[in-house]
């Protein structure tokens, strides 16, 4: 019988959620693209790193497309999207290279509204370095292998381990990894994004990882 995800310690619970973690996230060296494509969420880490890449000199404009989420309305007092532009200024990017979106409510709806955004008042990029939350980086990077297939895009999510980066209760920050290797699935039939290879042992944590959170439903 599987142990509850609330009975493990931090060791085995990360042991447990890592083949998840380290598919999901997609971790590409940088390098001089058209724009720094940023997704909103709740995580200001986000735009501190799209901040970084920007002052690197990797690209001369960064793209911030969100509306709200689960985890922002009625936290945060505006869009997400105007949200990460202060912090973008307040680390140094002049407000004059920022293009904001503040329509998209999703992925799918991140990329397109914010390309549209781009080609609006300047172009449609041919390169693209995206940041977002690493763990829904896979996914951002597939909707763009599908939306756009002819662009080069990277995936520059801020660095960090699993446990740096749970940024909810250890049962629900669970099942939103499973929950995202559900979305890759479903977008993909759908034909959102590119379809990607789930390996079988990714799909077998997924299943302990279910188990254990059935334990905490029962007890």
């Amino acid at each position: 019988m599987p142990s509850s995800i609330e009975s493990l310690d931090d060791t085995a619970y990360e042991a447990l959620l890592t083949p998840i973690w380290e598919f999901l996230v997609r971790t590409d060296d940088p390098a001089p693209s058209d724009v720094i494509f940023v997704f909103g969420s709740h995580d200001l880490g986000v735009a501190r790193r799209a901040a970084e890449l920007y002052a690197a000199g990797l690209a001369s404009r960064v793209l911030v497309t969100g509306r709200f989420g689960l985890m922002t309305e009625g936290v945060f007092d505006k869009p997400e999207a105007l949200v990460f532009k202060e912090e973008l200024t307040g680390c140094g990017v002049p407000d004059h290279a920022i293009v904001t979106e503040v329509r998209a409510g999703n992925t799918l709806e991140n990329v397109r509204f914010g390309m549209t955004a781009l080609r609006e008042v300047w172009q449609t990029p041919r390169s693209a370095l995206l940041v977002a939350k690493a763990f829904v980086m896979r996914r951002c990077l597939a909707t763009f292998a599908r939306q756009y297939p002819g662009m080069t895009v990277r995936g520059c999510p801020p660095a960090g381990s699993l446990s740096a980066h749970r940024d909810r209760p250890r049962d629900a920050f669970a099942a939103r990894l499973v929950g995202e290797i559900r979305r890759l699935d479903d977008y993909g039939v759908n034909g959102d994004i590119e379809s990607q290879a789930i390996p079988e042992s990714v799909r077998e944590a997924v299943r302990r990882v279910e188990g254990a959170l059935s334990m905490v439903r029962l007890s």
